[in-house]
């Protein structure tokens, strides 16, 4: 009886040896190495030759690129993510139509999820070439688009706004469908108009959805590479180089293993921090039902 209890007690926990494992080997230990590498000094090779402390950390905080790459990167953040979300609630706002369905038009706003960044990247850099781009074409002028650092950051923030414009789509069009009708009739009853109800009833409702949202959104905001790898490549004079561009460029280019690793931790504790500091904010605005 002891054996078959034992057995018992122990076996749901067998059922997670695989998820640990594929998570110790893909997860767990690259942000140990990763830790240990920052307190190291490391050769050509991503070998740990000796610990130096935090040399790696003093030498970050005393660069100026490091310091741009952090601006740079929160800048993006502030622009794209509340752009992203009002894209996707308008979008969910238009789709949803309970006594219609649009099925058309729900695939035809979902369509950028089935396209992956580096395609997409690659498309709307196409559209903005300043020769024989669309952009450029439908505004009547010849806009060199990563002539400076402004124009550039605008091309990067459309192009991933149109990126993640299929998954907040979705993910909003799920909670308005979760709103209840009888919320709607009683506004309808009280003589509210159409941004009154939204106001209201709408986004209160949908405020977990939102939350969730702004969280996905923000960490992808501040982990964007791909765009700016393919686009601008951290151009013009490093006016586009995030944090993400940053580390790559300071472990795969100039081989300082060592001080990319503390790049990364640093850019761990600050994403770490911003969640936080957003799960403390959430008691205030969302509403569950």
């Amino acid at each position: 009886m002891k054996g078959k209890t034992l057995s018992r007690r122990i076996e749901p926990y067998l059922y997670l040896v695989p998820v640990l494992v594929l998570f110790g080997i893909f997860t767990f230990y690259p942000l140990v190495r990763t830790a240990a590498m920052s307190f190291s000094a490391v050769n050509s090779m991503g070998e740990i030759v000796r610990f130096t402390g935090i040399k790696n950390f003093q030498n970050l905080f005393q660069t100026d690129q490091f310091w741009k790459s952090l601006q740079t990167t929160f800048l993006f953040a502030v622009c794209l993510v509340p752009l992203e979300l009002f894209i996707g609630l308008v979008m969910g706002l238009l789709a949803d139509n309970r006594k219609k369905k649009s099925s058309v038009v729900r695939t035809l706003f979902a369509l950028p999820m089935s396209i992956s960044y580096a395609c997409g990247a690659m498309i709307w850099l196409l559209m903005f070439n300043p020769t024989a781009g669309l952009i450029n074409s439908l505004l009547g002028r010849q806009i060199s688009w990563t002539g400076s650092r402004g124009l550039a950051m605008v091309m990067i923030i459309v192009t991933t706004c149109w990126l993640t414009a299929g998954m907040n789509f979705i993910y909003v069009l799920s909670g308005l469908q979760s709103v209840p009708d009888e919320l709607y009739e009683c506004s309808r009853l009280e003589g509210a108009d159409y941004l009154q109800t939204v106001r209201h009833i709408t986004l209160p409702c949908i405020s977990p959805t939102l939350f969730f949202l702004l969280i996905i959104n923000t960490i992808n905001a501040f982990q964007i590479f791909t765009q700016v790898k393919l686009m601008t490549e951290g151009g013009p004079g490093g006016g586009t180089s995030v944090l993400a561009y940053s580390i790559y460029e300071s472990a795969f280019v100039s081989n300082r293993w060592g001080y990319a690793s503390a790049e990364s931790i640093v850019f761990f504790a600050i994403l770490l921090i911003i969640s936080i500091l957003q799960f403390k904010a959430e008691k205030k605005g969302v509403f569950y039902r």
